[in-house]
């Protein structure tokens, strides 16, 4: 067995790490629980701080809503409320069952990704790609700033149409580009 050594770790790397490994189980098409638990873990991480450097707060309905089409907004709260606490705790519910929609994973993934580079002025690789492919793929629900929209426009209408797995091998290379 490996000698694993003690780490000290920060909140906001904790939650980097977490969501880091959130977007390769996400595009390794991985397990949707541990994606939803790791997503979430990180989320509360960077609410909290965000929420102690008194940022405004995440999925506010300002802020987040805005960008919402009309007649979309209960689907989008429905997505983004539901499992959390379902794959953390048994204590009330041993039996219970959850009709769980791994798509609610992708809007905490994707706004915890922002935040955390608001907070910290860092926007990883990883979180790029994934805010790349989230708004490539959801442009149906939201009315995105025009520049986003021009940018997929301009070199990403075909990889629209990738797989997961073949986008991350494709498009992270040049992703890591941008950051050098």
């Amino acid at each position: 067995m490996a000698n694993l050594q003690k780490l000290t770790i920060s909140k906001s790397d904790a939650a980097k790490r977490q969501l880091e490994s959130a977007i390769r189980l996400y595009f390794s098409q991985g397990d949707p629980v541990s994606i939803h638990t790791l997503t979430s873990a990180a989320y509360n991480i960077v609410r909290d701080i965000n929420k102690k450097r008194a940022g405004k707060p995440l999925f506010a309905k300002e802020r987040f809503l805005e960008y919402v089409k009309a007649g979309h907004e209960k689907e989008v709260r429905d997505l983004i409320n539901t499992a959390e606490n379902f794959f953390k705790h048994a204590d009330r519910d041993c039996e219970a069952t959850i009709d769980f929609n791994p798509r609610q994973s992708e809007f905490l993934l994707l706004e915890a990704c922002g935040t955390y580079g608001k907070l910290t002025g860092e926007f990883p690789p990883l979180f790029r790609l994934y805010q790349t492919w989230f708004i490539a793929n959801n442009q149906r629900l939201f009315n995105f700033p025009a520049d986003l929209k021009l940018a997929i426009a301009r070199g990403a209408l075909e990889i629209v149409q990738l797989e997961r797995e073949e986008f991350f091998t494709k498009v992270l290379p040049f992703v890591m580009s941008l950051n050098k």
